[in-house]
C-alpha cells in the first residue's frame, strides 16, 4: 500500500523538483548574485534575455578582468513604464539637487531643466529657466540607474534630448563598428545610433502577424499576408493587439501601418503630395480602427499576444518578429505541429533598432561602459542570435533576436545562428520610412489611438458588429462615414500633438475629449447601420 502511494506520488514529486533543479543550474552557470561588482540596469526586456546576458556579460567580464558582476535588473513594465520611472525619478533627483543648491524650486523649473526645446542662446529666455536646463546638463545628477537597455529608438532619443542620457564613448573607442558596413548611423530611413553617442542600436526588429493555422482554416478565413487583412470583417473578434499606451513596439508598429498607407498613396497622387499624406494619414487610421474593432482584447504587454494567438484564443495577432518567431518555435516543440506562423506584412515594416543608453550620473559608469561595450562587440552580437550551445550562444534560452552588426551577416557566423537565412539589411530596402511624416507625431499616435480604440472599445465594437450585420461599409455607406470620422486632419497633427504638451491634466482632457467624440460618432454609426436594415 505504502509503495503504491509513493509510485503515485513519485510523478507529482519529479514535475515540483523540476522548477528547482532547473533554477540551481541556471544559478550555477549565470551570474553571481553576490558578485564583486554591481550593475543597475531598467529594462522592459523579458525574463530569457536579462539572465542570458546576465550570465554572457558575467563569464565576458570575469575572463577579461577576473571579476564577477552582479546586475540588478529594474523591470517595471513595457518600455512606456520603464521611461515613466526614469522621468519621474530624474524629476525628484533633480528637484533635490536644486533646492539644496538654490532653494526654491517651482513647476516651471520642473519643466524647464529637461525642455530640450529651449535655445539657450536666446536672449528672450527666462534667466532662471536657462539656468535650470545648463545646470542639470553640466551635472552629474543620477537616480542610481547606469544602463537603460531596451525599447524603441524614439524613447531612447527622448532621452537623450532630455539629457538623461549621455554618451558612452563607444565611437571614439571603436570607430572602426560605426563604418557603414559594419553599423550604419541610417537605414531604410530609420536611426541607428545617436551621432554624439547617447544611445546605440543592439539588434534589430521589425513588426508583422502572428496567426493560428487550424483556427484560420476553421473559421474558413484568409491567410493574413497584409496589415489590412487584420481589419476585414471576416476578422471581427479573431484578433489579439497590444495597448499602445503600455507598448512603444506596438506604437511603432501602428506608425508602419500610417506610413504604408502615405506611400501608397504617394503613388495615387505623385503630384498632390498634400493630398496624399491626408489621404494616407486617414487610411492608416481607418485601418488601425477597424483592426482595434476585430480585436477580442488588448493585451498589456505586446509579448502576450503571440502566446494567446498559438492557445486559439484568436486567429491573429500583431507582434514584433522575435516574439512571433519564438512562440512558433516553442509551439512546434509542444505541439509535435505548426501550429503557429509568423509573417512580415508585404512591404509593411522597416528595421528598427532595440537601442541601449548610458544614463546621466550612472553610479557604476565604468562598468556600465562596459557592458555597452560588451552587446556590440561580435561576443555580445552573436548572443542574440546563436543556437543554444554554440560558442558565445545563449546558456537556456534561444533569444531569436537579429544582430545590428552587418558582419554578422556571414557564412562564419550563419553558421550558428537559429534564424541564419534572415537577411535584415535586404528586407530594409523594401520599406522606407519617413521619420518626417509620423516621426514627430509618436507620442500624439500613442494617445490618439487610446483615445479612438481602447477608451470607446465597447461602442467601437457595437458599431463595427452593426456595420458588419447590415452588411458591411459598402452596403451602408453613411453608417461608415460615422463610424471613420476623424477629429482632425494630417494638417491639423502638429498642433494636435503641441496640444498635448501643455501639462498632463491637460493632456487628459485633450484625449477624453477625443474619446468622446469617438464614442458619439460610433453610436450614430450604430444607428445608422440598424435603421438601413
Amino acid at each position: 500500500m505504502t509503495k503504491r502511494i509513493i509510485l503515485s506520488l513519485l510523478p507529482l514529486a519529479i514535475l515540483l523538483l523540476i522548477p528547482a533543479l532547473s533554477r540551481q543550474f541556471f544559478a550555477d552557470n549565470t551570474a553571481n548574485f553576490d558578485g564583486d561588482l554591481h550593475l543597475v540596469i531598467s529594462t522592459p526586456h523579458n525574463e530569457s534575455i536579462r539572465e542570458e546576458f546576465s550570465h554572457a556579460f558575467n563569464s565576458y567580464y570575469k575572463e577579461k578582468y577576473n571579476k564577477t558582476v552582479t546586475i540588478d535588473w529594474r523591470s517595471p513594465g513595457g518600455t512606456s513604464d520603464c521611461v515613466r520611472q526614469l522621468n519621474d525619478r530624474f524629476s525628484v533627483s533633480f528637484e533635490k539637487y536644486w533646492k539644496k543648491k538654490h532653494g526654491s524650486w517651482d513647476a516651471k523649473l520642473a519643466k524647464a531643466y529637461k525642455n530640450y526645446k529651449l535655445k539657450l542662446d536666446d536672449p528672450a529666455i527666462d534667466p532662471l529657466e536657462k539656468q535650470a536646463r545648463e545646470e542639470f546638463l553640466a551635472s552629474t545628477v543620477g537616480i542610481e540607474i547606469d544602463i537603460f537597455f531596451g525599447g524603441g529608438q524614439y524613447d531612447h532619443n527622448k532621452q537623450a534630448k532630455m539629457g538623461h542620457a549621455v554618451d558612452a564613448g563607444m565611437q571614439t573607442k571603436h570607430p572602426d563598428w560605426f563604418d557603414e558596413k559594419i553599423i550604419p548611423q541610417y537605414c531604410s530611413g530609420e536611426t541607428f545610433y545617436h551621432s554624439k553617442g547617447a544611445y546605440y542600436g543592439v539588434c534589430l526588429s521589425s513588426f508583422g502577424i502572428c496567426y493560428n493555422k487550424e483556427r484560420v482554416k476553421v473559421l474558413k478565413l484568409n491567410v493574413p499576408t497584409r496589415w489590412d487583412d487584420l481589419a476585414d470583417p471576416s476578422y471581427y473578434n479573431q484578433t489579439a493587439i497590444a495597448d499602445p499606451t503600455k507598448s512603444g513596439a506596438i506604437t511603432k508598429c501602428f506608425e508602419m501601418m500610417i506610413q504604408q498607407k502615405m506611400a501608397e498613396a504617394l503613388l495615387r497622387y505623385p503630384d498632390d503630395t498634400k493630398r496624399a499624406h491626408q489621404n494616407g494619414w486617414s487610411q492608416g487610421l481607418n485601418m488601425i480602427q477597424r483592426i482595434g474593432a476585430n480585436a477580442r482584447y488588448f493585451a498589456d504587454a505586446s509579448s502576450k499576444i503571440p502566446r494567446s494567438v498559438a492557445q486559439g484564443d484568436t486567429a491573429a495577432g500583431m507582434c514584433i518578429d522575435f516574439y512571433g518567431r519564438t512562440q512558433a518555435e516553442f509551439t512546434a516543440f509542444q505541439t509535435g505541429s505548426e501550429r503557429l506562423k509568423y509573417i512580415t506584412p508585404e512591404g509593411g515594416s522597416s528595421i528598427s533598432v532595440d537601442p541601449i543608453q548610458l544614463l546621466r550620473g550612472a553610479p557604476n559608469r565604468e562598468l556600465a561602459i562596459a557592458f555597452i561595450e560588451f552587446c556590440l562587440s561580435k561576443p555580445g552580437q552573436e548572443l542574440w542570435n546563436n543556437k543554444l550551445g554554440t560558442k558565445n550562444g545563449p546558456l537556456r534560452y534561444a533569444l531569436r533576436r537579429l544582430p545590428i552588426r552587418k558582419d554578422m551577416y556571414t557564412d562564419v557566423y550563419r553558421k550558428n545562428m537559429i534564424d541564419s537565412d534572415e537577411d535584415p539589411y535586404k528586407q530594409a530596402v523594401s520599406f522606407e520610412y519617413r521619420g518626417a511624416l509620423t516621426g514627430p507625431y509618436f507620442g500624439l499616435i500613442r494617445n490618439f489611438i487610446k483615445a479612438m480604440i481602447i477608451i470607446p472599445v465597447d461602442d467601437l465594437k457595437t458599431a463595427w458588429k452593426a456595420i458588419i450585420d447590415a452588411g458591411g461599409p459598402k452596403a451602408v455607406p453613411q453608417a461608415y462615414a460615422a463610424f471613420t470620422k476623424l477629429p482632425f486632419a494630417y494638417a491639423e497633427a502638429k498642433e494636435a500633438r503641441n496640444s498635448l504638451g501643455g501639462g498632463v491634466l491637460q493632456s487628459h482632457q485633450i484625449i477624453k475629449g477625443w474619446a468622446r467624440f469617438f464614442a458619439e460618432n460610433y453610436k450614430e454609426a450604430t444607428r445608422l447601420a440598424k435603421e438601413s436594415k
